[in-house]
């Protein structure tokens, strides 16, 4: 969904919610601001098969600069393995406009929020064993090497937010938020990937050679390369993708929500946004 049409539709419900409320002018916008760190960890056994896409691409940057130090030998890859850790870390700040139709002392209310978040996903290390041969003479060579790098995204997001203050009337008072929103296609394109890479490569008869690279890519190019490289090889494997052509983003948050005045709150909540948050931040009521 394209942010202009995601903030039209919410412009949109806003509209109707408050043509719904009674004249008497009862409803209340709420305006708030948030910041707070993002997360991955508590989900890193859910997350294996992304790490394990990280060491591919490690490994096919491996291949690569092998394949370039020898421009004079056909390199086939015969079988390959790899080991890889997990981590990520990153922040999440935004604001949000919120319209509670039955007032001040109202439950439910319904808003448009913007997040711009950072996500860090860092593969600490990543080992290759790969086994390799040469398309003329079919002889075996062995390598073994190791990587680290990071996939970073910067996404900017737009929910549709709903949210449900339980016991509102309370100086200090729980709440739940549940949203759905997007990012463009451009947040997977412009998602980057900075590697570092090393190996050792046994040719026989000959001395090991060594490699060593740095560098960063954009997941576009990533996207590109890969295609290349399986219609030059003759794969009838897909080539890497995005899973969707948007980066989609679900919430579901819990707080505490205290009043520091009639028209200012003290807020803060933890919960899920594409990973976890914990964040704090100010609501002003007009």
């Amino acid at each position: 969904m394209r942010p202009k049409s995601f903030v039209g539709v919410v412009g949109l419900a806003l509209c109707l919610v408050s043509g719904a409320v009674p004249a008497r002018g009862q409803g209340h916008f709420e305006f708030g601001f948030h910041y707070g760190s993002w997360s991955l960890n508590l989900l890193k056994s859910t997350f294996e098969g992304l790490a394990d896409s990280f060491a591919e691409q490690f490994k096919n940057q491996q291949f690569d600069k092998l394949q370039e130090q020898n421009p004079g030998i056909d390199l086939r890859e015969v079988d390959f393995l790899t080991t890889v850790e997990f981590d990520s870390s990153g922040k999440d700040f935004g604001f949000d406009v919120r319209w509670y139709p039955a007032g001040e002392k109202g439950s439910f209310s319904i808003g448009l929020a913007v997040e711009k978040l950072t996500m860090k996903i860092a593969v600490p290390t990543a080992t290759t064993a790969m086994t390799l041969e040469d398309s003329s003479t079919h002889e075996i060579i062995s390598f073994e090497g190791s990587a680290s790098g990071e996939v970073k995204a910067t996404p900017l997001a737009f929910l549709l937010t709903f949210r449900w203050d339980i016991f509102p009337r309370s100086v200090v008072h729980p709440y739940f938020t549940l949203g759905f929103g997007a990012a463009g296609v451009s947040a997977w394109d412009e998602t980057t990937m900075t590697y570092e890479i090393s190996g050792t490569a046994e040719f026989p008869g000959e001395e090991p050679q060594t490699i060593s690279d740095t560098g960063s890519k954009t997941l576009l190019q990533l996207k590109e390369e890969d295609a290349q490289r399986k219609l030059e090889a003759g794969s009838d494997e897909d080539p890497f993708d995005y899973p969707i052509k948007f980066f989609p983003f679900f919430q579901l948050h819990f707080g505490l929500k205290a009043k520091l005045a009639k028209f200012a709150h003290l807020m803060v909540d933890f919960g899920i946004l594409d990973g976890f948050v914990l964040r704090g931040g100010l609501a002003i009521r007009i």
